[in-house]
């Protein structure tokens, strides 16, 4: 006769659920942004839409995402500043032999924007993993980010502006001990989340290049945890409560 309160038999076999130990795996899968790979793109970023910064902006990055929202998915936009009483003027980001090239400029408290920005599909509470790969630069200075915006209404303006959600940098120059991949996370607020890549120098002139944008889903498996007995098999690994009894089945 077995005894309802034993929770695992003599052979090793749960009978209740719940005794079970699982490992959660974590991984990242799928792509989330068009046309990450520079090498793929050639030189087709400097034929895409640039929208110029005026001087008057409070922020170059909501300026361009209010102003020149990103109407397609999956496509990539462009802006940047000019030479004015606010801020320092420099050429739009630009596509070539497999580089992503920002450029920047900068004279005394004047500094420059130039970045690119792309409308993406997500999934509202998933989280996903940016990924940008760097590359070797001994002589520039300045700093790379990689932002994250939402759409809402702003009753203020009365129209969509965009807040931001995530912010990560990296700064040049980037030598050989430095990471070469900046990685950020975020969990997306909105159907169409949209990531801002952007340059600020801090010398007066400062070209920098990345080579690939990624950005992932993550996502979480559960394994059940198994070990080998004396006689080498394979089994499960179950808890073991305070007042486990075993069974003589």
């Amino acid at each position: 006769m077995i005894n309802s309160k034993q929770q695992i038999t003599s052979r090793g076999i749960a009978q209740i659920s719940g005794l079970e130990i699982f490992n959660k795996i974590t991984t990242y899968n799928g792509e989330y942004v068009n046309w990450g790979n520079a090498l793929s793109y050639g030189t087709q970023l400097a034929s895409d839409l640039t929208y110029i910064i005026p001087d008057s902006a409070f922020d170059p990055q909501s300026d361009a995402l209010t102003q020149a929202p990103p109407s397609l998915l999956g496509v990539w936009f462009r802006y940047n500043t000019t030479d004015g009483s606010n801020y320092k003027g420099t050429l739009p980001p630009t596509s070539d032999s497999g580089y992503f090239t920002f450029n920047g400029a900068s004279s005394g408290s004047l500094i420059s924007y130039g970045g690119i920005y792309q409308k993406m599909s997500t999934v509202v509470g998933n989280e996903y993993k940016i990924d940008i790969s760097n590359t070797i630069n001994y002589s520039n200075e300045g700093t790379l980010y990689v932002n994250t915006y939402f759409a809402r209404y702003s009753d203020s303006l009365g129209k969509t502006s965009y807040k931001l959600n995530t912010s990560k940098s990296i700064t040049y120059p980037t030598l050989s001990n430095a990471d070469s991949i900046l990685t950020s996370n975020f969990i997306a607020q909105s159907p169409n989340d949209i990531i801002v890549i952007y340059f600020t120098p801090s010398e007066a002139s400062s070209s920098i290049s990345i080579t690939n944008i990624s950005v992932k889903e993550k996502q979480e498996y559960l394994v059940p945890v198994s070990a080998n007995d004396i006689f080498g098999n394979a089994h499960k690994v179950l808890r073991v409560a305070a007042d486990q009894t075993l069974s003589d089945v």
